[in-house]
Formats: structure tokens, C-alpha cells, sequence
């Protein structure tokens, strides 16, 4: 993104957090928005998201590009950082606990009708954890060990 500074918004966040160090930097630009450069209907911005990670002394350093319909009035570069981790913070919430401990990645199931049904189990899991305000490993090892409970909290019979 190379433009003059009127063009450009910075918006950076630094954070410590389970001994990682953690910076994310947004760059907006409205510079590009033409059709000679970018012929995108809507688009009205382009967004470059670097992050940087430190953890135990190891540093990774990431960068993401993006493109939004919001213009700069409505989503200055704080807003888009502030919006950008949080669809993180889902991510991390729901599909992170799909993949390491249901195991949805490694699901072999990959089409038809038996992955949209074991997806579907493992969500309503989740989101019965969540409800019962519990994690989603203790959740499966009590209902391992008491099926009829299980069935009893989803009113699917009564003992």
C-alpha cells in the first residue's frame, strides 16, 4: 500500500495475554478505489491486518489483506481492527473447540448426509456446554459416564 498519509489510517493494539505478546496493526487505504486499480463493485476500502506474535522467544509475524464495503466515515481503521478481532474471538470460540476437542477436522465424514449430521451433534454439544455454563471436555466426560443424564437434559426421555 504505498499513498500519500491523507489516505492512509494506522490503528494498532498491543496485547499480553497467556504469555504470548501480541500486536495487531490495521492500514487502511482509500487510495486504490478506482476502477483503473481495483474494479471491485462496492468496494471502499482495502485493509492490511499484520500481526505480530512473541512467545516464549519465539516471534511469528503474519499479514492479512481485506477489502470492505464500509467507508471510511462509518469503519475509521480502529473500528475495522476493533471488528477484525472480534470475528477472532468467534472463530477462536466456536471453531477451536469444534476442531481440538470434538475433532472436527478429523471427522472422516466429509460429504452427505452423515457430516452434516455429525457436525450438527457436535454444535448442539457446544452449545449445551455453554448453556449449562460448563467446558465442552468435562460436558462429554460426565455424559460418558451418564448417558441417561444426557437424555434426561435434552427432554428426549424422562427417568
Amino acid at each position: 500500500m504505498r499513498e500519500t498519509q491523507a489516505q492512509q489510517q494506522t490503528a494498532t493494539t498491543v496485547e499480553k495475554n497467556r504469555g504470548r505478546l501480541e500486536t495487531r496493526t490495521v492500514t487502511t487505504t482509500t487510495a486504490t478505489i478506482d476502477e483503473q486499480y481495483l474494479d471491485w463493485p462496492g468496494a471502499k476500502q482495502l485493509i492490511r491486518l499484520e500481526r505480530q506474535t512473541v512467545e516464549k522467544g519465539q516471534a511469528r509475524h503474519s499479514t492479512t489483506y481485506a477489502i470492505t464495503s464500509l467507508p471510511r466515515a462509518t469503519a475509521d481503521a480502529a473500528f475495522l481492527l476493533k471488528h477484525l478481532r472480534g470475528r477472532w474471538h468467534i472463530e477462536n470460540r466456536c471453531f477451536y473447540v469444534l476442531d481440538t476437542v470434538l475433532g472436527d477436522d478429523a471427522s472422516r465424514s466429509r460429504t452427505g448426509h452423515a457430516a452434516r449430521a455429525l457436525n450438527g451433534i457436535r454444535l448442539a454439544t457446544l452449545n449445551l456446554a455453554r448453556r449449562l455454563a460448563q467446558t465442552v471436555g468435562a460436558l462429554c466426560r460426565e455424559h460418558a459416564l451418564k448417558p441417561n443424564l444426557l437424555m434426561n437434559r435434552l427432554r428426549i426421555f424422562k427417568n
